[in-house]
């Protein structure tokens, strides 16, 4: 709620030249509200600060969730097992926040944060939209199926339309490198399956570095 006031606020005090133009948008808008001179340079500190503050917050949520998500996927045999190893003393999936941690550095690599921006804007509408999607599709297909909580289906229904209009106009705006994007997620499906079939010739190296990172991290499954 808190974001979504902060944009109505930016979107009321400033045109919308200033808003696709500027790159620092927080900034402008606190040389706005308290004017020219040492009281605008006061508001321009206050608003970056806030928004850095505020960044690093949210990093710091998104790295202890997205960590996990590897690291889950390891534990049901569709990620190499060594990717589930925790750090003993502090109890922290360690390899899973290095994977995370080196799979961001190697796509912004080549561009910029605001091109890695897109690319997890891109592909996580696209994969929340069809966690939206199963929603309605369990509920009919399933229906005595045991829930924990009823989800109200219009509610769905504008999820599942906002990440359609948040994906498509994305990809828009930017077919090939969502089109690249997708190729990379269509070349980790042979990859899922090398991990998950029992008889792949992936085993042999992988229990090889399992044991090797777990002495090396001091970490265990």
């Amino acid at each position: 709620s808190i974001y979504l006031i902060a944009n109505i606020a930016y979107h009321t005090i400033l045109p919308i030249d200033t808003l696709i133009n500027d790159r620092a948008i927080a900034v402008k808008v606190g040389r706005v509200v308290l004017g020219e001179g040492t009281w605008g340079k006061v508001g321009e500190v206050f608003f970056g600060v806030s928004v850095a503050i505020s960044t690093f917050g949210a990093l710091s949520s998104s790295l202890m969730g997205s960590s996990r998500l590897p690291f889950i996927a390891a534990q049901e045999d569709m990620f190499p097992k060594f990717v589930a190893l925790i750090q003993v003393k502090n109890g922290t999936p360690i390899v899973g926040l290095f994977t995370m941690g080196t799979l961001a550095t190697f796509w912004v690599w080549p561009t910029d944060i605001g091109g890695l921006i897109k690319y997890v804007g891109f592909l996580s509408w696209a994969w929340w939209g069809l966690c939206f999607a199963a929603v309605p599709y369990l509920r009919f297909t399933q229906p005595n199926y045991p829930r924990s909580f009823r989800v109200f289906l219009p509610v769905t229904g504008f999820a599942i339309l906002a990440s359609l209009y948040l994906t498509i106009g994305q990809f828009v705006a930017s077919p090939i490198p969502c089109l690249g994007w997708l190729a990379v997620v269509a070349a980790g499906v042979p990859i899922y399956f090398g991990f998950v079939d029992p008889d792949n010739t992936c085993r042999t190296w992988m229990a090889w570095l399992l044991s090797k990172l777990s002495k090396l991290l001091k970490a265990e499954l």
